[in-house]
């Protein structure tokens, strides 16, 4: 996230990928996600990739950027680079495409990314997308710089209501200047842990998670970071395509004592290929539980076991975790739902509307326009 992070640059070999996504395939694996770092530094290996992944029937694919191609010396790109860079995403078998941004403050988000001029180049290259169909998200990954100036910690203030609402103000300012760039689907990434510790002790390898005090919250801020994501998002649901489920963030911000959170399904249904050794792990955090480098061997072995890990908030396992979680639950207890010795009916509730929601939003497809 930040251009001052010390992050040696890795990528694992066109071959070693080809041979993975034939795996996919063949395993029956629907989505598959080209994430980095910066995956289009190498624009011609990814788009070759995309195309690859394509001709073998996988359905469901994404990627995203962090807009270089968006900004020139200081300023936004020219068209004689920003358009051929739009026709190749369109012309190409993304499903969903992401441009980060960290904060509602430009100077903020460009300094922290080392890209001035990319604000203003991703407000003119959203009309090129959206003339031609597709309607890339936003993207913000939570931090303390999220309103632009940096939000103290509950250790400095100790003041949780200041706290929640320099959130909640910080959570509007960014839909806000989402909206006025032009974009119309946004999505929030969750800080992934709290222990640096146990992070050195898990080997992860995901660059999102880091000591760092810009990424890093205690377990009651997270609390209360997630409960003002949850009081936000409402009222922006009309305006902009959001991805993030309530029902998800509502179990988040619940005291540790009374989560009612389902295992997530890293290394059964959801699974992560590291640049680092191109082998597979369960998620970006269990770095220390290498599944080796088959994924049919891995599905094949993985398809009984039970899902028992909750130790981060990786929104990419999390999210689905917790909605199928929900989901299964209901199908398998209805009658303990109706006597009320079921799941937490605010919950529930909040999950009924998410659902309904993904429906309206045409389950998030980047190449359908919000009919608002």
């Amino acid at each position: 996230m930040r251009k001052d992070a010390v992050i040696e640059r890795r990528a694992v070999p066109p071959e070693i990928i080809r041979e993975t996504l034939r795996q996919c395939a063949a395993s029956g694996v629907d989505a598959v996600s080209f994430t980095g770092g910066e995956p289009f530094i190498n624009q011609e290996a990814i788009f070759s990739l995309l195309a690859y992944a394509q001709g073998l029937g996988i359905p469901y694919l994404r990627s995203g950027t962090n807009g270089y191609m968006f900004a020139d010396n200081g300023s936004a790109a020219g068209p004689e680079r920003m358009i051929p860079f739009v026709e190749a995403v369109v012309s190409g078998p993304l499903r969903n495409f992401w441009i980060s941004m960290d904060s509602a403050g430009t100077a903020v988000h460009e300094r922290l990314r080392g890209l001035p001029g990319v604000i203003d180049g991703i407000t003119k290259a959203l009309p090129l997308f959206h003339g031609r169909g597709f309607f890339p998200a936003a993207n913000l990954g939570i931090n303390r710089y999220v309103a632009g100036a940096m939000i103290p910690g509950l250790d400095e203030s100790k003041d949780e209501a200041i706290f929640i609402d320099n959130y909640r103000r910080g959570f509007a300012a960014f839909f806000d200047k989402a909206l006025s760039m032009g974009f119309t689907m946004a999505n929030v990434c969750y800080p992934m842990s709290f222990d640096t510790a146990a992070l050195e002790g898990e080997k992860a390898a995901y660059g999102a998670i880091s000591g760092d005090i810009m990424v890093s919250y205690s377990p009651r801020e997270l609390e209360l970071v997630f409960g003002a994501l949850l009081d936000v998002i409402p009222s922006y649901r009309k305006l902009i395509r959001i991805f993030t489920p309530l029902s998800v963030l509502y179990a988040l911000s619940r005291p540790a004592k009374e989560k009612p959170l389902f295992p997530c399904l890293g290394g059964i249904c959801y699974f992560y290929m590291d640049s680092r050794d191109a082998r597979i792990y369960p998620c970006g955090y269990r770095g220390a539980e290498d599944l080796g480098s088959s994924i049919g061997a891995i599905r094949n072995r993985k398809k009984a076991d039970t899902p028992f890990c909750g130790r981060c908030h990786w929104e990419c396992f999390r999210d689905p975790s917790q909605l199928f979680g929900i989901a299964r639950y209901l199908v398998r207890h209805p009658f303990r739902q109706l006597s009320g010795r079921g799941l937490d009916s605010q919950m529930v509730k909040l999950w009924r509307e998410d659902v309904k929601y993904y429906l309206d939003c045409g389950l998030f497809d980047g190449r359908r326009r919000y009919a608002q």
